[in-house]
């Protein structure tokens, strides 16, 4: 376990500041046995420093999301008979995520026809009014419709900030690449970001982040971090940096350390065996204090 510096630090808050100066952001997933996933994600979204957090899911999924923490929003969207975003849910994204500062999608979502939808109206860029595009992240259920999609394979790169991260049976199908052959995988990914023009985290120890002609390795995190729901709430923290302004690649790589600071923290507190994610959500207030 190693406790470095982070890639950059945190602007502090001015004295005035007020919950808008720190990002809206919305948090797109979950379903019925799933919603502990989104919920990870939106909490730990809150304890980056987020202004404002929605957690938009399948209707009913809501009370049981909104029941994790009294801070959270909850925005319902239609969902079909198992509890899955239906089809109909995409005529209803608009009004939850159009005025976010960044979108984190796929937690917890599965891939019906509806997480599909929610998808490809994700991949459209929403340009507001003096402000810059709405950043994307897309983990989990997300990855899996965009290789169902063939996304990597067009040739028309994205318009706004946009994250992506895979762990490595997500990365292979979404590459090709084998999930046993890191080195290949952390090439294909950087193929990827630079036909697509996006940012993309090389899940692992330790974890890459590539970009078109760049590639990081983080420096904290362990492996007591291999547990459920430590993906999404690695969701959550690069999503609340997108929200605060922060560039693709500066969050995506601040984000990672920060995780892994939390998980260092939590090894040592717990010992890695019994790590589970709620404890990274505990530890990550530490975790940003140390990269303020």
């Amino acid at each position: 376990m190693t406790q470095l510096n982070p890639p950059l630090r945190l602007v502090p808050r001015a004295d005035d500041a007020h919950k808008g100066d720190f990002g809206r952001v919305a948090l797109v997933g979950g379903s019925r046995g799933m919603a502990g996933s989104l919920s990870l994600s939106s909490l730990a979204a809150l304890r980056c420093g987020s202004g404002l957090v929605t957690s938009v899911v399948p209707d009913r999924c809501l009370e049981t999301v909104a029941s994790f923490h009294p801070a959270l929003m909850t925005w319902p969207l239609a969902d079909d008979s198992v509890g899955r975003f239906d089809q109909a849910a995409v005529l209803q994204l608009s009004e939850a995520v159009d005025k976010c500062d960044a979108v984190g999608c796929g937690p917890g979502m599965r891939t019906s026809i509806g997480s599909t939808r929610i998808v490809e109206r994700l991949l459209q860029p929403v340009r507001r009014e003096g402000k810059s595009p709405t950043g994307i992240l897309m983990d989990a259920d997300a990855i899996n419709v965009l290789s169902q999609l063939r996304w990597s394979e067009s040739p028309h790169p994205v318009a706004m900030p946009f994250v992506l991260t895979p762990h490595p049976g997500e990365l292979q199908r979404l590459s090709g690449a084998a999930a046993n052959d890191r080195a290949l995988q952390i090439d294909a990914a950087q193929k990827i970001a630079a036909a697509k023009g996006v940012v993309i985290v090389v899940k692992g120890g330790p974890t890459v982040v590539v970009s078109d002609n760049e590639r990081w390795v983080n420096t904290t995190g362990n492996p007591g971090m291999a547990t459920a729901g430590a993906g999404d709430v690695l969701t959550g923290v690069i999503t609340s940096l997108l929200g605060q302004g922060l560039s693709a690649w500066d969050a995506a790589r601040l984000g990672v350390w920060i995780h892994g600071q939390a998980g260092d923290r939590a090894a040592k507190r717990l010992g890695m065996a019994s790590m589970t994610a709620v404890d990274l959500l505990d530890e990550l207030p530490a975790a940003v204090q140390a990269a303020t």
